[in-house]
């Protein structure tokens, strides 16, 4: 049976074959969820970066975030790809114009954005009644994490992307420090992902510095307190620093509710 479901991405419907057999998702989040959907099974190939859960790892990687093996895919024939938007567009674009069928997701802005999602991949995927499940279990432990304070923790977010980046206030990452009691340092900066300048991290003052390297490894901590001394950021080192163990707070998968939030709590505690 063929069935129609609307894409905000293309402003139009894109044509669903159910049941969907073969599944290829290039976005990590996207992947996460059609594992905790039921349908992991049904996941032929994803890009490297789709580890989670632990099965994840098991299935054949074809590609990176914005690259991928076309001739594999072709050989494939996936009956629908999942990607995301921003990094991704540009090939969600390439693999639409060589005739593969996509549903690209949007990039969430915020924790309700995450959820949003997965209602979205249960559509698509005609899970209906899991994806209610698992959007009202999340919506309850999002409930039990909140934390309300009268002064609260200013933060400093900083990711390892090639270089310093960080967060503004349409991110799901900074939503989820507000959520636990804190305030991102940019919460007032309406870019969502932006390299700060390092004179405005110390006039913002935070209490806190959280640092995601791309890998957690046993010398990122020094190297981390190195790259503050020579942009000039020593004051900074007198902070309290809190290592990500590495595509944790970016990461937009289920598991940034059930996993990262719990974390970040913990960390402002």
């Amino acid at each position: 049976m063929n069935v129609r479901v609307y894409n905000q991405f293309l402003d139009d419907y894109v044509t669903v074959i159910r049941p969907i057999n073969k599944i290829v998702s290039l976005d990590p989040a996207s992947t996460e969820t059609v594992f905790l959907l039921g349908l992991g099974d049904k996941i032929v190939a994803t890009d490297a970066f789709s580890y989670r859960p632990s099965e994840a790892k098991k299935v054949l990687k074809i590609g990176s975030y914005t690259h991928v093996n076309v001739e594999l895919l072709e050989q494939i024939k996936p009956d629908i790809i999942f990607t995301t938007g921003g990094a991704q567009k540009e090939l969600t674009k390439k693999l639409i114009n060589l005739g593969f069928n996509l549903y690209p997701l949007p990039v969430p802005v915020n924790i309700s954005g995450i959820l949003n999602n997965i209602l979205l991949i249960g559509n698509v995927l005609g899970v209906f009644n899991r994806a209610r499940k698992l959007y009202y279990n999340l919506y309850e432990v999002i409930y039990n994490l909140r934390v309300a304070r009268d002064k609260k923790i200013k933060v400093y977010v900083e990711l390892d992307l090639g270089g310093p980046i960080t967060v503004g206030f349409p991110t799901h990452i900074s939503d989820g420090i507000s959520l636990v009691g804190g305030t991102n340092i940019f919460d007032d900066i309406s870019e969502a992902y932006f390299t700060p300048k390092d004179k405005e991290i110390l006039e913002r003052d935070p209490d806190i510095i959280i640092y995601e390297p791309k890998r957690l490894t046993e010398y990122e901590k020094e190297r981390f307190f190195n790259i503050l001394q020579k942009r000039g950021l020593v004051s900074l080192l007198s902070k309290r620093i809190i290592l990500s163990k590495g595509d944790y707070l970016a990461h937009m998968g289920p598991s940034f509710i059930t996993d990262t939030l719990l974390w970040l709590k913990s960390v402002l505690s």
